[in-house]
């Protein structure tokens, strides 16, 4: 397994105004830190398909080999589901834009590209919008009690799935669908819609944090089912924040291996080398990021972090004999 950096904690997303880096230099910060790969996120202000034209894709390549990374992944954010007006077309926008993601994976050696199959909220409670059993797309209704929406929904999903797979397909390059709600609410609902669409390229990204449970069984069970799918995984730590009484109010970002990570790390990469898991754990910074003060960060603290994840990561691997990288941290900040 190899270690690499997601430049999306770069993008300016959950920082401070203004705090946020082209992806160039992005691309400069995943070397220095001393990662093996980085993955572009392929959205402004960092790899959007639409504002690397070929000159300036080529210019990156060159970057990459000078830097001596590897190329990893190109990461989309995407939501695969239809509008709610006759004359909106969200779905056609998706897929016009993960073509042209796949195009751009291909011309620059990247193998692989993230999706999601929806993204219509987040981490909502399960009945969300008061539906029956199910997420509901539509205001209370007969369908939603019989969860016609939600079954819509799905159908909705699989259709864009499946034409994207299939130029992926054509194009060589590999799908990694994270599991994420609301669609896919679980990772054997991820397992059903692969097996729904049935191209080959359609494969999995398994996140240790979207997993339903962290208890070391069920991990190494999830992990063991996704054997012959899954070839992406991100490592962030979601933290649970609870009230007086300990109930549940909020969660946030931490570091893997920090203070407040309540990931089984360990059980998850050993349970990965168990199944000839070769591929990629991606550091990702994905949600706000508020430091002492209570103040969104600052580039400093993202370059903290994504450095605390590598220390941490690249020991485990290093612990159990599964690290492929080549990367020496203090080789790499002389460089």
């Amino acid at each position: 397994m190899k270690l690499s950096l997601d430049v999306i904690g770069y993008g300016g997303y959950f920082t401070a105004p203004g705090e946020k880096l082209g992806l160039e230099e992005a691309i400069k910060r995943a070397a220095k830190t001393g990662y093996d790969a980085a993955c572009i996120y392929a959205h402004r202000p960092l790899g959007f398909p639409m504002d690397l034209d070929t000159e300036r894709r080529k210019k990156i390549v060159d970057l990459y080999q000078e830097l001596e990374l590897e190329m990893g992944a190109v990461v989309c954010c995407t939501n695969f589901m239809q509008g709610n007006h006759v004359l909106l077309y969200p779905q056609e926008k998706e897929i016009m834009y993960v073509k042209e993601c796949i195009k751009m994976a291909k011309e620059m050696g990247s193998g692989i590209v993230r999706i999601l199959s929806a993204f219509y909220g987040y981490f909502q409670n399960p009945h969300a919008s008061t539906g029956y059993g199910f997420p509901a797309f539509e205001s209370r209704s007969k369908r939603v009690s019989r969860a016609e929406d939600w079954l819509e929904a799905w159908h909705e999903v699989r259709s864009g799935l499946t034409e994207v797979a299939q130029y992926a397909e054509e194009q060589g390059i590999l799908l990694a669908l994270q599991t994420h709600p609301e669609i896919l609410g679980n990772n054997d609902e991820a397992l059903e819609i692969l097996n729904e669409v049935n191209v080959p390229s359609l494969k999995i990204g398994l996140d240790l944090p979207l997993l339903e449970s962290q208890d070391p069984d069920f991990i190494r069970n999830t992990v063991h089912k996704m054997k012959d799918h899954m070839v992406y995984s991100h490592t962030i730590s979601l933290a649970k924040n609870q009230t007086i009484g300990g109930a549940p109010y909020s969660w946030e970002e931490v570091a893997p291996g920090s203070e407040k990570d309540p990931m089984q790390w360990e059980v998850f990469i050993q349970a990965l080398k168990e199944i000839n898991y070769e591929g990629l754990l991606s550091a990702e910074i994905c949600s706000p990021v508020v430091v002492k003060g209570h103040k969104l960060g600052s580039l400093k603290t993202i370059d903290e972090r994504y450095a605390e994840s590598l220390e941490y990561m690249k020991g485990l691997l290093l612990k159990h004999d599964c690290y492929t990288g080549q990367k020496d941290i203090s080789h790499s900040e002389r460089k």
